[in-house]
């Protein structure tokens, strides 16, 4: 073989190994492209303290409220897909209870009243994108809601509270850990 033709033959390997190396950084994520899949961000196992709280003239012991402040629940994924979410409560004994603040004529009204099963419609959530493109997004709860999980009996220290969160056809879990303030 000719210099020239092993010349020829480098340049073409090398154009050709700079060529697929372009189409994997600029192209393949443009075709591959997929909306990021709905999910709970938050809580997925950590601990959260039970507090003993009052609504609306409503008394909890050792319940663990999600709220805008505590921000203890995180959604994330597309808000093009339905127009209310389905959070379901898996564990025993366990059952939550949905507050939406109805202005200052009626104050906190209770919507649902130790469910296991609770529609919300996605507006009660503050959806903000993570990127550029505005389509994935966070999903944190607006401050005229508060989901309050609590127990029928007593409250085991560190006992694990699981729940699902259904939107657009699309179930994924998530769970805490219940940590009881010691007398």
């Amino acid at each position: 073989m000719s210099y020239e033709t092993t010349f020829r033959m480098k340049v073409l390997i090398l154009t050709l190994i700079f060529g697929i190396a372009i189409f994997m950084i600029v192209y393949y994520p443009i075709i591959s492209h997929q909306v990021d899949p709905f999910k709970v961000e938050s809580p997925r196992g950590q601990v959260l303290l039970a507090r003993n709280l009052s609504i609306a003239g409503v008394t909890y012991t050792n319940a663990v409220p999600f709220t805008a402040e505590n921000n203890a629940l995180v959604l994330g994924g597309s808000d093009e897909l339905d127009d209310t979410l389905t959070i379901t409560v898996s564990t025993p004994q366990w059952c939550v209870d949905l507050w939406a603040w109805g202005g200052s004529a009626k104050g906190w009204v209770r919507k649902y009243d130790c469910a296991e099963e609770l529609q919300l419609s996605k507006y009660a959530f503050n959806r903000v994108p993570t990127h550029e493109a505005k389509e994935i997004a966070t999903w944190n709860l607006e401050p005229g809601y508060i989901i309050v999980f609590h127990k029928s009996g007593p409250v085991q220290k560190y006992e694990f509270v699981n729940f699902t969160v259904t939107y657009g056809g699309e179930t994924d879990w998530g769970a805490f850990k219940v940590s009881v303030k010691s007398s």
